[in-house]
């Protein structure tokens, strides 16, 4: 018995064996903590997509078309929508005031520029300034001009938008489907396939001093001009993401493009093209998806 156990204690006792047991122990322990440790998600490209065919009049594609959400820049859309709706004067000179948060590299105070050179800045350049004088211009006021952007999005069906300023500096909320809705209503007015398709664009302002500058313009949106765009507008602040809607044509086919709240503007970009690559075979958007580069929003003297 004595050999016996000390034989058992011995072996137990050994430093092979005692290397084994902690080895073992090591697996053991590690193998539960690599389990509990979370493994992260892949980052969205979005948060809201929405690509629907207008000729089947169905969704092809969406991720959160119905979650109410901030929409940048993309608000000045239904700007200038309510601004043709209303039938104003679009040659009509509007002095510019000046106003707080808003800059411009154009437009300054005392400068005098008619409201369809307003309506160019706004949607080509995305420019802020040129979207809250429209609206201060407009014919029954600032705050009625509000009230009806917020009423054409209800008569539009537009139930989960909502605006509180004109330019989308301020958060401005809606949807993809809202935006989708919105974009058929545009496209009974060439000025917003127009600015969709110009890279850049000339504009006349009236100094102080009299003689007209002449400035030019560019499109904050890197697809301007790469295909049939009915309807085009980037946007971008910090709670929205980068954002952009968009009605395309090419032959036969038509479609709404939304993307929301993508976490930077060569995702969204790159989102967008591999979209129209899907869906749009005929048109080389291959090459749009390494060679897009978002041009900068500024405005420069000739």
């Amino acid at each position: 018995m004595d050999n016996t156990v000390v034989f058992y204690t011995t072996n137990m006792g050994s430093i092979p064996v005692r290397r084994t047991i902690i080895f073992l122990l090591f697996l053991l322990f590690s193998s539960v903590s690599i389990a509990k440790k979370p493994v992260a998600p892949p980052a969205p490209m979005a948060r809201a997509v929405l690509l629907f065919d207008r000729k089947t009049n169905t969704v092809k594609e969406e991720l959160n078309i119905h979650e109410v959400m901030p929409i940048a820049s993309v608000s000045k859309l239904m700007t200038v929508y309510v601004v043709l709706e209303s039938h104003a004067d679009l040659d009509e000179v509007i002095t510019v005031t000046a106003q707080k948060m808003y800059s411009s590299r154009v437009l300054g105070p005392g400068v005098k520029v008619t409201r369809r050179e307003l309506i160019n800045m706004a949607l080509i350049a995305s420019d802020n300034y040129a979207a809250k004088l429209l609206a201060i211009s407009h014919p029954a006021g600032y705050e009625m001009f509000i009230a009806e952007m917020n009423s054409t999005a209800q008569q539009l069906k537009m139930l989960n938008t909502m605006y509180i300023e004109p330019s989308g500096l301020l958060p401005n909320t809606s949807t993809a489907w809202d935006q989708h809705l919105l974009n058929r209503a545009l496209t009974k007015y060439t000025v917003f396939s127009e600015a969709a398709m110009s890279k850049s664009a000339e504009t006349d302002t009236h100094t102080k001093k009299g003689p007209w500058k002449r400035f030019v313009i560019y499109n904050t949106s890197a697809f301007a001009g790469q295909y049939d765009i009915k309807v085009g507008k980037t946007g971008f602040t910090n709670p929205a993401g980068w954002c952009i809607s968009m009605t395309i044509k090419h032959k036969d086919r038509e479609f709404d493009l939304i993307v929301l709240g993508s976490p930077s503007k060569k995702v969204r970009n790159t989102l967008v093209a591999e979209k129209l690559k899907d869906y749009m075979n005929s048109i080389t958007a291959s090459s749009v998806v390494f060679q897009i580069e978002e041009i900068e929003t500024y405005s420069s003297p000739l």
